[in-house]
């Protein structure tokens, strides 16, 4: 009885400890998703800006495409060049009832010619023929001067409210300008698809102002030609400048705005709305932060949903498709279908692969070259000869610099001046796979710090009996214990042929193996634990290069490491640098995670294939700039791409059963992350092997 209250109270302590690690690390994962999540909740603000931006542009250059096609129509040019002949007056009827009809299928308010005077001589609508003049308009002006001009007005003659006109020069001969073919559209029509598509809360707003302010187009009509005051503007002037979201104090609540200024047509494009509405999701998916990686899905497939229609209607020619091709965020490059070499890439191409348009053009992407593994450019046509287009196929690429990044490559033949060609769109997706891998990371990290609670609840109770009944076990066995002489004496036994009897069937030796295996459980279960509760040690200030030499003399004297791998046999180099400043850590921590990943390596380099003659580990420290840089690299066979993003998953392990429980380096991961706000990594060394690469900031944290 006594027994059991004493064990209560030494479990309480604990019991208490694991609590509040839970709860600890539960409030450091709930604030910490919830800030990523709200991160991407601004990037997903400034995404639909960008589609709005490239919606706009879309539906500007199909308007800028279609008057310069029209404008080359002979009814056109008949009707202006003689326009009271009787040939004229034919062309002149023919040339109204065309543009009617191109209303009738166009989104566009009106369609009008204007002779040279600025007078209109043919419309889509009839009561606009001689109603008003158009000669001191800018775009007018400009149209006759040979150019294709977009103007926006805050007030038409026609329509009296914000409106867009786009002239394009109806030429006659060489040099020679008859007259104008015009489009009108009243700004609200324009926008109002575009504005309704962009608004999905309450509070949520999206405007068109022109360079002074002007509201070209909102969701309300009352505001249509209004003047934004200085302020409101100030902070659309802020958002374009610094491409990000501005807050700022509205009448009721706090408010969120981003803005950017459409190239084609220098309008300023903005979106509002409250900031408890957009930061709200974040907040309440903070708790199941898989949501994250779907909503991110989401708005991948949104972006190539809307790529792909953009795409579809650029085909339709080959002026609207140059436009879109040069202007598109991803690296775009147009390949013979039948040679396979390049015949053109956009600017993009060039910028983010380090490739001029002369390196590219004329050759092949096997010539390049641009593919780390040929299987990928095979496997990429082998899909387009089969169903004629490729969607996403993720590839390895190179860069000129020699940088490596994750791409996803789609394609589909399109026909240009009657002649195949490929379009190949490479969209470089390093950055999302990493934050991908790092999400999933955190995850289940995150999980296993309740698993580790849970298990150690249920399995320190019954481990905690073993240990003590083994203790007393032996403890009562003692043939030198006075109390056990005594009571075997009543029983009439001699204690020592009883300590001989024990020896001689080995129960001696059983009760130290019980000892044992409940030791290492004990030991397991405080891995696990190391997930569930931040470390309470107190970091000081600590020499790396101590405690690398430290962590290699521990590996040095450890039994296992010497009985199964003879590690004084693998060579140790030190590279340190000699201007190596002091750094704040927790010395037996960083110890700790050195030895992981020296164990590691003689584990990896004595279970390889072909073991190297000469095992080495090389051990470099680096002072940089903002961090300091422990690099250990071993001369071992390497890690292949599949355990490489799996190798800090707790309970991961690629060895045999017994050798090791999955938990050392997503230990260390724990450790240098979470405890330490560093980074850790692995990958393969060019001269073979592989490399750990743990950062640790001078001041405050890294981003990982």
């Amino acid at each position: 009885m006594f027994r059991g209250l004493a064990l209560d109270r030494r479990l309480a302590p604990v019991l208490t400890v694991v609590f509040f690690g839970v709860v600890v690390s539960t409030g450091v994962a709930y604030f910490y998703t919830k800030q990523n999540l709200e991160e991407l909740a601004l990037g997903r603000t400034e995404q639909t800006l960008g589609f709005f931006d490239r919606e706009v542009t879309a539906r500007v250059t199909e308007v800028l495409f279609n008057l310069r096609q029209w404008r080359q129509e002979d009814v056109f040019r008949l009707a202006l060049e003689s326009p009271y002949s009787y040939l004229g007056l034919s062309a002149l009827e023919a040339a109204k009832r065309r543009l009617a009809g191109r209303i009738r299928r166009a989104d566009y308010d009106r369609l009008f010619l204007v002779t040279p005077e600025g007078a209109v001589i043919a419309a889509s609508h009839q009561d606009m023929e001689g109603a008003f003049t158009v000669a001191d308009r800018d775009c007018f002006k400009r149209a006759m001067a040979g150019e294709t001009a977009l103007e926006t007005l805050a007030a038409g003659r026609y329509f009296n409210r914000p409106v867009m006109v786009i002239a394009s020069p109806v030429e006659g001969l060489p040099g020679t300008v008859l007259g104008v073919i015009a489009m009108a559209a009243d700004m609200d029509s324009f926008a109002e698809g575009l504005l309704r598509g962009l608004t999905k809360g309450n509070s949520d707003k999206g405007y068109i102002l022109d360079s002074r302010g002007v509201v070209l187009a909102s969701p309300s009509i009352a505001e249509a030609g209004k003047v934004w005051p200085q302020d409101r503007m100030a902070r659309v002037v802020e958002s374009v400048a610094s491409g990000r979201t501005v807050a700022y104090d509205g009448e009721k609540a706090s408010r969120m705005l981003a803005a950017m200024t459409n190239a084609t047509t220098g309008w300023y494009l903005v979106l509002e709305a409250d900031e408890s509405e957009v930061l709200r999701p974040a907040i309440r998916l903070a708790w199941i932060s898989g949501g994250v990686s779907l909503a991110t899905l989401a708005l991948v497939a949104l972006a190539l949903l809307a790529l792909g229609r953009a795409m579809s209607g650029l085909r339709q020619s080959e002026e609207k498709f140059s436009r879109l091709y040069q202007n598109s965020p991803d690296s775009i490059l147009l390949a013979d279908l039948e040679t396979q070499r390049i015949v053109d890439v956009n600017d993009t191409f060039t910028r983010r692969t380090g490739y001029s348009r002369e390196d590219a053009v004329g050759k092949t992407s096997r010539d390049l070259p641009i593919y780390v593994n040929l299987e990928d450019r095979e496997k990429f046509y082998e899909l387009l000869r089969r169903t004629g287009r490729v969607d996403n196929l993720e590839a390895e690429a190179r860069y000129k610099d020699g940088r490596l990044a994750v791409c996803a490559l789609s394609g589909q033949v399109v026909t240009i001046n009657n002649r195949r060609y490929l379009m190949n769109i490479i969209r470089d997706i390093t950055e999302l796979k990493k934050m991908q891998e790092m999400m999933i990371q955190t995850e289940k990290m995150i999980s296993v710090g309740g698993i580790a609670a849970g298990i150690a609840h249920e399995i320190n109770n019954p481990l905690g009996i073993v240990l003590q009944a083994a203790q007393n076990l032996a403890q009562r066995t003692r043939p030198d214990f006075r109390k056990n002489v005594e009571a075997a004496e009543k029983l009439g036994l001699d204690m020592r042929l009883v300590g001989e009897y024990m020896k001689a069937r080995k129960l001696d030796v059983f009760i130290a193996d019980i000892q044992s295996a409940a030791a290492r459980a004990s030991a397991i279960i405080r891995h696990m634990l190391d997930f569930s509760r931040r470390s309470e040690s107190r970091r000081t200030v600590c020499d790396l290069r101590a405690i690398a030499d430290s962590a290699v003399d521990l590996a040095s004297n450890d039994y296992d490491l010497k009985k199964s791998y003879d590690f004084k046999k693998i060579e140790i180099v030190r590279e340190y640098d000699e201007d190596l400043p002091g750094i704040g850590c927790t010395t037996t921590e960083i110890e700790q995670v050195l030895l992981n990943v020296l164990r590691n390596a003689a584990q990896a380099m004595a279970a390889a294939d072909l073991p190297p003659d000469s095992p080495r580990i090389a051990i470099r420290i680096r002072n940089l700039e903002d961090r300091e840089r422990i690099e250990i690299a071993d001369n071992g066979p390497g890690i292949s791409e599949a355990v490489r993003r799996r190798i800090f998953e707790p309970f991961f392990t690629t060895k045999q059963p017994g050798v090791g429980t999955g938990l050392g380096l997503s230990v260390s991961y724990f450790i240098v992350t979470k405890g330490h706000g560093g980074r850790m990594s692995v990958r393969n060394s060019p001269e073979g092997g592989a490399t750990f690469i743990i950062d640790l900031p001078k001041e405050g944290g890294l981003e990982n």
